[in-house]
């Protein structure tokens, strides 16, 4: 007898299951060779895709052919300054040794090739737990890993299904192959499991794998302690494909991973995803050296909304790259955004050297508010927020919001923000008025060490 699934958004078994490598759809558009050596490229309707193993930090010579005529190309990061050469269907460039790269022809976002660079993840000294194996398909599932174990994915290798732990400690995930989540949902429809998920461990370990088109978020701690994100690759390509949550987890580090979400890129929450235990604070989290594409929905980083604990503290996100944060339009979406729509304390969040090359939405999004996500009784606090040395280039010099709560007898008011060195079509932002920013039932706004207290009712 079937079972009956309360919740179709989460299937209890993926819808199918892929034979073979070839099943999943290449690259009709482009060619890739790095170094001599033609590579694997992959293809969403939304990105085509190349992951590149690399066990030196050299540069090398790349070239890119194009099944079609194109005028322009773009290099992303823009900051690595990568010179090239375009000469009718072929480009031509040195990439400099693990960096992840974004090629955009004419300007088409939904065409892009990623050529996403990987340092070399060796097998374990000591037997993996599980090992996939390099030109083989794998359909698993849900694995479940227990206390002590883990998963390699060798260069090469596709996992179709999703990796978890639950009350387990000194785990890993690492490996250069594939988790491969479009067996979970259909072609356009969100949907599916978190693809790696762990509940109340500590010591957890991903490093160096690649995630693909998964409809719902991407990898999630909950509840954790110790964890590391390191050398990951996040693709989504449908709403709530969020890249990275961090629920209710301290001492947390993401670094060196390449984000491109159709919802949050990276984002701090707590609440009862991935389990009740997770409306716990959140403490010591530091994400660096990332680069970040954001799609329509959500944001590229994040605090919020479900904030269901009582602090939220000490987080640093540095030396990023936001390639992209595209058109939302619902009043939400954003850049470097805070939404505390629940009870949390948010304090000392710093935002510093990060580098922002499209910012089609806001740049500055900070609300305490009552949403349709908000299940506390009453509303929480964001204050002393630092934003040091943020550049923005890109067509269109983005607005921004401050924004507290008022409602009865309850209070709110974000307060204690501070602006150093924002740079913003080569100009230092010296105000809010200057920085197009509206400003509403918030105060103690700092730019360059003078204090504009701006209050301003609705």
């Amino acid at each position: 007898m079937l079972k009956f699934n309360p919740n179709p958004l989460f299937p209890e078994q993926p819808l199918f299951e892929i034979g073979s490598e070839a099943e999943i759809p290449r690259s009709a558009r482009y060619t890739l060779y790095c170094d001599g050596q033609k590579q694997t490229v992959y293809h969403t309707d939304s990105f085509d895709y190349a992951v590149v193993v690399r066990k030196t930090r050299a540069a090398f010579p790349v070239e890119v052919q194009v099944s079609e005529p194109v005028e322009r190309a773009v290099i992303r990061p823009v900051s690595l300054g990568i010179s090239h050469e375009l000469e009718g269907q072929t480009l031509r460039f040195t990439a400099p040794g693990l960096k992840k790269l974004s090629i955009e022809f004419d300007g088409e976002l939904k065409r892009p090739l990623f050529l996403l660079q990987s340092h070399y993840v060796p097998r374990p000294s000591s037997r993996p737990t599980y090992c996939f194996e390099a030109g083989k398909v794998y359909n698993v599932g849900t694995l479940e890993l227990q206390t002590g174990q883990n998963a390699y994915l060798e260069e090469g290798s596709i996992v179709c299904g999703r990796i978890r732990s639950y009350m387990a400690d000194d785990v890993s995930v690492t490996g250069n192959g594939i988790l491969y989540g479009a067996v979970w949902h259909k072609p356009d429809e969100n949907g599916g499991r978190l693809m790696a998920e762990f509940s109340l461990g500590k010591n957890i370990l991903v490093q160096g794998i690649t995630i693909v088109d998964n409809g719902v978020w991407n990898i999630v701690p909950g509840a954790c302690s110790h964890v590391e994100i390191r050398d990951v690759n996040v693709l989504s390509r449908l709403v709530t494909g969020d890249g990275i949550d961090i629920v209710g987890c301290r001492d947390v580090l993401v670094e060196h991973c390449f984000i491109r979400a159709a919802d949050d890129c990276i984002v701090i929450k707590a609440c009862p995803l991935p389990t009740p235990a997770a409306c716990c604070d959140v403490k010591n989290v530091v994400v660096r050296d990332c680069v970040l594409w954001n799609a329509e929905p959500g944001n590229a980083l994040e605090i919020g909304y479900e904030l269901r604990c009582k602090e939220v503290s000490d987080i640093l996100y540095t030396d990023c790259d936001i390639i992209h944060c595209e058109y939302e339009g619902n009043q939400s979406g954003g850049v470097l955004t805070i939404h505390n729509a629940d009870r949390a304390r948010v304090s000392n969040v710093v935002y510093e050297n990060i580098r922002i090359e499209d910012a089609q939405e806001k740049l500055v999004d900070i609300k305490i508010l009552d949403s349709k996500y908000s299940l506390d009784r009453v509303r929480g606090e964001v204050e002393d927020v630092y934003f040091r040395n943020i550049t923005v280039d890109g067509p269109i010099f983005p607005v921004s919001i401050i924004r507290g709560f008022e409602m009865h007898q309850e209070v709110r008011w974000p307060r204690r923000i501070h602006f150093e060195n924002v740079v913003i079509h080569g100009g230092v932002m010296k105000s809010a008025n200057q920085m197009r920013m509206v400003v509403e039932l918030a105060h103690e706004l700092e730019f360059e060490g003078e204090m504009d207290h701006v209050k301003r009712d609705f």
